[in-house]
C-alpha cells in the first residue's frame, strides 16, 4: 500500500515537474518568470551564488561609436552570448561618481545581456563633470535610433531605461517625437519627475507629498549638482561670481551684506544655505527665468502627455538623492490606465547599490519580500519585451 502511495506521489511530482519545465520553455511568461529569477540574484551583492552563470554564456562587452549631430558619441555594448535578435536597451547613467565603469553598472549591463538583451550604455562628457546637460537628450534619442539599427536588435523590442538623472533625461528622451513612437519600455531607477519640485526638496531640506512635508537630508552630491546649475542661472555677473567663490570655491564666507544681490541671486544664496519648507517657495519665485527654463528642458514633467512608451518605475524610500516623492509624482501623472508599474522599496538601497541611503541592515524575511519586489518588476519587463 506504501508504495502505491510512494509511486503515486513520484509519479504526480515527475508530472507536476514536467508541466512546469513545459511552461517555462514553451509560454513567454514562463520564460521571462525564469530568466528574472535568474537575473536578481546575478545583481544583488548580498548573494554569492549566481545560478544565471550556470545556465547562460558569457556575454560580451565592446566599446562603440554612433553618429551624433555634431561629430560621435561613445559607449559601451553588451551582447548576449548567444541567440541572433534581440530584445535591448538603451541604459544612460546620468551623474553616477562610480565612472564608465562602475561595478554596479558593469553587473547590470552584463546580468541583462545574459538575460537575453542587447544593452547600450552611453558616456557623456557631462557624466565626469556631474552636471546635467539638456543636450544629453539629443545624444539620448540618436543613440536609441542606433540601437535599433543593429543586426542583433529587433528594432520593434527596444526600450530605455536609467538611474537617477539618467533615468528622467532618458524619460524626456523617450517624449521626442522622433522615437516616442518606437520605444517600447522606459524603466525609471530613482528617477525624478520635476526638477523644480527637486531643487525645492534640496533647497527646504525636506520631501513632500500631496499632504505631508518630512525632513530629508539630500547627499552631498545632489546639492552639488544642483548647486552649480543653480548659480549658473544666476543673471548679473558680479553676483555669479560672488556665489561661484562662496560656493563651488569654498571661500569663507564674509560678514557682508547680501541683501545687495539681486532678486534670483538672494534666491540661490538662501537655497544653497538651506530655508524652512513654509518658505521655500517664496524663495523659489525668485529664481531667474532661465534657472526655470532649464528645470523644465531637464524635467519628464514638462510634457509627460507625448510619452507613449509603458513606464517601469523603481525607488527606494531611503533615498537620499532623489526622495522617492518624485517617483511617485511620475506614477499618478501617468495613472493606471498606461500601464504603469510602480515599484517602491522600503530599506533595500544598501542592497542595490545604486544611491546613498540612510537604511539599515535588514532582516531575513524583509530581505526576501525587497527581493521578490525586485523579481517582479524585472519580470515585467521580460515579459513585455519577450
Amino acid at each position: 500500500m506504501y508504495k502505491k502511495l510512494l509511486r503515486r506521489l513520484l509519479l504526480t511530482f515527475v508530472g507536476l515537474t514536467a508541466i512546469l519545465v513545459l511552461l517555462v520553455i514553451l509560454t513567454p511568461q514562463g520564460q521571462a518568470a525564469f530568466r528574472a529569477a535568474l537575473f536578481i540574484p546575478q545583481i544583488l551583492p548580498g548573494v554569492p551564488i549566481k545560478p544565471q552563470e550556470w545556465f547562460t554564456p558569457d556575454p560580451t562587452r565592446e566599446a562603440i561609436r554612433y553618429p551624433l549631430a555634431n561629430g560621435e558619441g561613445e559607449a559601451d555594448l553588451y551582447l548576449p552570448g548567444r541567440g541572433v535578435r534581440h530584445s535591448a536597451v538603451m541604459f544612460f547613467q546620468g551623474v553616477v561618481p562610480g565612472g564608465r565603469y562602475d561595478p554596479r553598472i558593469v553587473a547590470l549591463g552584463e546580468g541583462l545581456a545574459r538575460s537575453g538583451m542587447v544593452v547600450m550604455i552611453p558616456w557623456s562628457t557631462t557624466q565626469i563633470e556631474q552636471r546635467i546637460d539638456p543636450d544629453d537628450v539629443d545624444v539620448l534619442v540618436r543613440a536609441f535610433q542606433y540601437l535599433q539599427t543593429l543586426d542583433s536588435v529587433d528594432p520593434d523590442r527596444v526600450g530605455m531605461g536609467g538611474i537617477c538623472v539618467g533615468a528622467s533625461l532618458a524619460t524626456v528622451a523617450a517624449q521626442d517625437e522622433r522615437v516616442r513612437d518606437q520605444v517600447r519600455f522606459v524603466n525609471s531607477f530613482a528617477g525624478y519627475y520635476d526638477a523644480y519640485d527637486l531643487a525645492k526638496a534640496i533647497g527646504s531640506r525636506s520631501r513632500f507629498g500631496k499632504d505631508y512635508v518630512a525632513p530629508w537630508n539630500p547627499d552631498s552630491l545632489t546639492r552639488r549638482v544642483f548647486g552649480h546649475h543653480l548659480i549658473d542661472g544666476v543673471t548679473q555677473t558680479a553676483d555669479h561670481e560672488l556665489l561661484t567663490r562662496l560656493f563651488k570655491e569654498g571661500e569663507p564666507e564674509a560678514a557682508d551684506d547680501f541683501s545687495s544681490l539681486s532678486t534670483d541671486a538672494q534666491a540661490v544664496y538662501r537655497l544653497l544655505k538651506g530655508v524652512d519648507p513654509e518658505e521655500v517657495d517664496a524663495v523659489m519665485a525668485g529664481l531667474s527665468p532661465k534657472t526655470i527654463e532649464f528645470f523644465r528642458a531637464i524635467s519628464p514633467s514638462t510634457e509627460i502627455d507625448r510619452l507613449e512608451a509603458r513606464m517601469l518605475i523603481m525607488h527606494d524610500r531611503a533615498d537620499r538623492l532623489v526622495p522617492s516623492e518624485e517617483s511617485r509624482r511620475l506614477a499618478d501623472a501617468l495613472g493606471d490606465d498606461a500601464g504603469t508599474y510602480f515599484t517602491e522599496f522600503s530599506l533595500f538601497q544598501s542592497q542595490i547599490r545604486v544611491h546613498v541611503d540612510n537604511s539599515d541592515s535588514i532582516g531575513p524575511l524583509e530581505y526576501v519580500r525587497e527581493a521578490f519586489k525586485l523579481y517582479m518588476h524585472m519580470y515585467n519587463i521580460l515579459r513585455d519585451v519577450g
